[in-house]
């Protein structure tokens, strides 16, 4: 039998040029976002919806100069730099000797006042252990440049630091660089640098789209379908995330046509790039209402014209097995994943048992080759993948909306749960 989901490319190749190509880049707490969380609530009203805005506080980095020169020779010469959001300003020019530091597993190396003078190269991933942030701060770097060893690339990516940690530990200025531009100081020798960096970070407000589709019985819990819909620095956030914004939209006029028992529930989350802050004001605010949530269903960067779909799913085997049967029905293959991931919108609501899952679209081995720069526009994303999604999504959603008891249970099985717990109380300050 069809699917009596009926998604249309060109509608949302027209949301998309709006949202990614006349607003471009929303920064949280600036005026684009607030426009962009105005467009969206329109659209979802047209579609049926009802709708309304949920402000909360944000930090919002207003401006930015970062100059970073390294010393070739008797020349100094002036590369591409980011500051990551979150990270101070260094109070004027600091300059001294380059030290590489290959992470996590030269971690012991970080003592006390070791860095003091210096300026620390940190290759690979900067800290997700709290112990190891906190032996950077103490080492005392006059600053940190973050060499990505995802993106080996002529370019700079744009990112942030975890504001619980900042709040309550301090960061160390940090910037990034080019890769390909650190490979050749690490391969010539170049071991003298200059940093430089003036930020303004500003308290603002960013807000969450909640849009609703009620169901015929209020006593079922709910179906959330999130995104979000702020961005990075420096870039208009066509992948990440105008795509999953795309995919709610689209969502909401096409399920609204359909009768329901369940309420579905569209969430645009602000400030999802200073690590789900919106999402989890939602879940604060919303502490007592969350036993009314059944499932979160997320997208988060899914328009990558070829690539791998990843499906996460934070819940028992039977969702990840429902779930999967069901795409595949509907034409869509995933690549299953059992990590438990805190850096989406849905964290937070499985920090406290919701289940969820999770749409995320790769498209080489360190996930996107464009990840958080100003190549993540139109031109290297396609609704195709947009529609094939939806597709089979679509008709997962209406199916289980339908539904008074599904083939599976609430809360995380143990192997996930203990995870969950360590990163909603390390990175979220989450009390579980």
């Amino acid at each position: 039998m069809p699917s009596p989901i009926r998604i249309s490319k060109s509608r949302i190749e027209k949301d998309w040029q709006v949202l990614a190509g006349d607003i471009g880049e929303r920064r949280a707490g600036t005026k684009s976002e607030q426009g962009a969380a105005d467009f969206i609530q329109k659209r979802f009203q047209a579609a049926g919806c009802v709708v309304h805005q949920e402000p909360f506080p944000c930090k919002s980095l207003r401006s930015a100069r970062v100059t970073v020169q390294v010393q070739k020779g008797k020349r100094w010469q002036k590369v591409e730099s980011r500051v990551l959001v979150g990270a101070p300003s260094t109070n004027g020019p600091v300059e001294g000797p380059l030290v590489w530091l290959e992470m996590p597993e030269e971690a012991p190396l970080l003592k006390k006042g070791s860095l003091k003078g210096k300026i620390l190269a940190l290759f690979g991933p900067l800290p997700t252990n709290v112990a190891h942030h906190k032996a950077l701060i103490a080492a005392n770097p006059l600053a940190v440049i973050h060499v990505d060893e995802r993106l080996p690339f002529t370019w700079a990516k744009n990112d942030g630091v975890y504001p619980l940690w900042t709040q309550k530990y301090g960061v160390s200025t940090t910037v990034t660089v080019p890769y390909m531009e650190a490979w050749s100081w690490r391969r010539q020798g170049h071991n003298r640098v200059r940093v430089n960096v003036k930020v303004n970070v500003v308290d603002a407000q960013s807000q969450n789209v909640v849009a609703e589709l009620p169901g015929s019985d209020p006593s079922l819990p709910a179906i959330v379908l999130s995104a979000h819909h702020d961005t990075q620095c420096n870039l208009p956030g066509a992948d990440d995330n105008g795509s999953g914004v795309m995919c709610l939209l689209e969502l909401a006029r096409a399920l609204s046509k359909l009768k329901r028992k369940r309420t579905l529930r569209f969430i645009s989350f602000g400030t999802e790039e200073q690590l789900s802050v919106a999402s989890a004001a939602y879940v604060t605010a919303h502490r007592k209402e969350l036993k009314n949530v059944g499932l979160v269903v997320n997208f988060d960067s899914v328009a990558s014209p070829v690539g791998h779909t990843f499906l996460y799913t934070a819940g028992s085997n039977a969702l990840a097995e429902h779930t999967i049967r069901s795409l595949k029905r509907n034409g869509l293959h995933v690549a299953p994943k059992e990590d438990i991931s805190p850096f989406s919108d849905h964290f937070p609501f499985t920090a406290y048992g919701v289940p969820a899952i999770w749409f995320h679209r790769a498209n080489f081995t360190g996930g996107k080759w464009n990840h958080h720069s100003v190549h993540d526009d139109l031109e290297n994303a396609s609704a195709d993948p947009l529609v094939k999604i939806m597709s089979a999504v679509g008709p997962l959603v209406q199916q289980l909306a339908n539904s008074a008891k599904w083939p599976f249970t609430r809360g995380l099985p143990p192997t996930q749960k203990k995870q969950t717990e360590e990163w909603a109380k390390t990175l979220y300050g989450f009390k579980i």
